[in-house]
């Protein structure tokens, strides 16, 4: 047995009932502030070993454990520098491990920081590891491959996609910058057969330099691909024929799809995509190019993910949106295992997420926003269900906020989904609250647990988190009217949620803070810039305050014709465009009349630093409060002492501007 080992990892625990938990008093902000203790739980093929990250000790280790034997049979370090983002298996003895690492490169623009993405395999029995594909050669310098099928039918192999770059290619794109300048680069997607044990890739397909998705049948062999061809502003989708590929499906740009797997019957595969009527729906497209079937036209939720069997590639089941999370099954034997779940842990989220290639043992995470993540291995030969861990033991028997779903009005009548966090023990009347926009903006909070709204609450606020439009999982109409939108639309669906609260009793007028991180860190200064009397004080963690500055950096940093700026272009706007210049917080410091608290990640990829301290420099000129912290060493915190100064600092300044 390993030494430090978790003192929860399978305890048998009753499917069903649970016991209240003790009140305590105030949390400490470490407890909030510690990154989860248990992570990444994954089954191997035959369900006979689990690993996970662990980060009971000074540095996180992946562990693998013998279920039956109740041993460790690896303890694998993560290398400095390194962060694990996923973890999976290969088959029953190879587990795969996704690093992320973030590296400063001298360019001809200087100094850049990129985002570097990487699989590596490790041999439980050795215990050898071996990073696949992408090492040595011009990948040597792609941020990253896609791991398109873990399991395939042959031993010791998955199947990988990565742009590589040819020569050959570069020759005959040349010449067509003046027509298409994203396909003038000599880089192409291309497809791999990966051995897990040498580490190296045999070419199994090459596509073009246009993005792709690639989807592979059970031996590793490609089905089908997808395109943006930006010359023609079409996507596109092509499946593999004897005499090459064919296109089977195309769409505006605006309509794009993502392929994720293949029908049980090998005659279509499974895209998401919107439907005419406005929704994200599932839709079976037929390789003989007959066309496309929504397979859930009676659905009238968002599809926010598919569930694919990772061993058959095949449509499990879907995730439905809205602010109370839903799984609808598709799959009989899939069903059956998810509903004896639900039934068990009445009352909280069961994500079924993982299981045995027999079915026989499943994963679970159970939580919901007022409880942390607890995974659970069942199995449904012994009828038991076993603890494998806690995310956040600090918090077991802590008592957090009480958590509602809520639609407000907009101005324009439109109703606005929110979740309303209250502090624990407090009715919801005249309390200081704190307003947490979320990331993305193409995102959505979720009926997850949320650490930092619990932390808030917790310090007696109540938090209102409003799924402005913009936002995914409530309908492509909703999520198409935040385009072009960042301090307009969207903006003014925040403000009304504050608005509502205030009218309602829920919220004092004279105590609000905004908070948010990155495109929430924007949301939080243009509510500083263009509301400045609705709030008592502004936070930014890594936000944006000048748009034109930071498309301009995305164009320097990632090419004038990647994904990045053309997804930002339609987004945001031009940097040219009067609107975009007004709604940038920095040019707009002098209508700031509270006090700000930026932070800001040094190696932030996504939003250079540049942009706090160009706000901080822009407010510290009109003589208004404004402090910057800065944190060394970090992208996005991921360290325990960065998460601490965080909440520490976070809560001196609500404390000294709210209360």
């Amino acid at each position: 047995m390993i030494k430090g080992c978790v003192a929860t990892v399978l305890v048998t625990v009753a499917l069903l009932g649970a016991t209240a938990n003790a009140a305590t008093p105030a949390v400490p902000a470490a407890a909030f502030a510690a990154l989860p203790q248990v992570s990444n739980v994954t089954l191997s093929p035959d369900g006979r070993l689990l690993a996970w990250r662990e980060r009971s000790g000074p540095q996180p280790k992946v562990l693998v454990l013998d279920i039956a034997a109740k041993s460790y049979r690896q303890t694998l370090g993560i290398g400095p520098g390194m962060e694990l983002r996923s973890l999976g298996w290969a088959d029953d003895a190879t587990l795969l491990i996704n690093l992320k690492q973030v590296r400063t490169i001298d360019t001809a623009q200087g100094l850049r920081s990129y985002t570097y993405y990487r699989t590596v395999s490790v041999d439980i029995g050795s215990g050898r590891s071996q990073m696949l594909l992408m090492s040595g050669g011009a990948r040597e310098w792609v941020t990253g491959a896609d791991l398109v099928a873990s399991h395939t039918t042959k031993p010791h192999t998955v199947i990988m996609s990565t742009w590589d770059y040819s020569s050959q290619a570069a020759r005959e794109q040349t010449g067509t910058h003046i027509f298409d300048p994203g396909a003038d680069s000599g880089w192409v997607s291309e497809l791999f057969q990966v051995d897990t044990i040498s580490g190296k890739g045999t070419l199994i397909d090459e596509g073009d330099q246009y993005w792709a998705q690639w989807v592979v049948d059970a031996d590793g062999t490609p089905l089908a691909r997808s395109e943006w061809r930006r010359s023609d502003d079409q996507y596109v989708v092509e499946a593999r024929t004897a005499a090459g590929w064919r296109h089977i499906l195309e769409r505006a740009h605006g309509d794009e799809w993502t392929l994720d797997g293949r029908s049980s019957d090998g005659k279509s595969i499974i895209a998401m995509g919107p439907s005419q009527d406005g929704r994200v729906t599932v839709w079976a497209i037929a390789l003989d190019g007959s066309g496309a079937r929504d397979l859930l036209p009676e659905v009238s939720a968002d599809v926010t993910d598919v569930i694919v069997d990772g061993f058959t590639g095949v449509l499990m089941g879907v995730d439905l949106g809205g602010l109370t999370s839903k799984v609808l099954w598709l799959e009989p034997a899939a069903q059956r295992r998810g509903e004896a779940v639900a039934r068990a842990f009445q009352g909280r989220n069961t994500d079924v997420y993982a299981h045995s290639r027999d079915g026989s043992r499943v994963l679970v995470k159970s939580d919901d926003r007022s409880h942390p993540p607890v995974y659970y291995l069942v199995d449904f030969t012994t009828h038991r269900a076993d603890i494998v861990g806690e995310a956040y033991p600090g918090l077991e028997n802590a008592t957090l906020g009480s958590v509602r779903t809520i639609t407000y009005p907009a101005r324009d009548g439109t109703a606005i989904p929110a979740y309303l966090t209250v502090p624990p023990a407090m009715a919801p009347k005249g309390l200081p609250m704190v307003v947490l926009p979320h990331g993305g903006p193409a995102a959505n909070d979720d009926d997850d647990f949320d650490w930092l709204a619990q932390f808030l609450a917790t310090r007696g606020y109540a938090v209102l988190q409003p799924e402005f439009r913009g936002s995914t999982g409530f309908g492509e109409a909703f999520r198409n009217a935040g385009r072009g939108q960042w301090g307009g639309l969207m903006q003014d669906d925040v403000t009304d949620g504050v608005k509502a609260m205030i009218r309602e009793g829920i919220a004092d007028p004279r105590r609000i803070c905004i908070v948010g991180a990155n495109y929430g860190g924007y949301a939080a200064l243009a509510g500083a810039a263009f509301t400045p009397h609705l709030y008592a004080c502004a936070v930014s963690i890594d936000g944006i305050s000048d748009l034109p500055e930071f498309l301009s950096y995305e164009k320097d940093h990632y090419g004038a014709e990647s994904q990045a700026v053309a997804y930002l272009r339609t987004e945001v706007g031009s940097a040219f465009d009067r609107k975009v210049i007004d709604r940038s917080p920095a040019h707009a410091a002098a209508a700031i009349e509270v006090p700000v608290l930026l932070f800001h990640a040094v190696d932030d990829t996504f939003v250079p630093i540049a942009q706090s301290q160009e706000m901080q420099s822009a407010l510290a000129s009109l003589g208004k409060p404004v402090t910057l912290v800065k944190l060394p060493g970090e992208d996005w915190l991921s360290t325990v002492a960065t998460r601490l100064e965080v909440l520490e600092d976070m809560d001196r300044f609500l404390r000294q501007y709210l209360q």
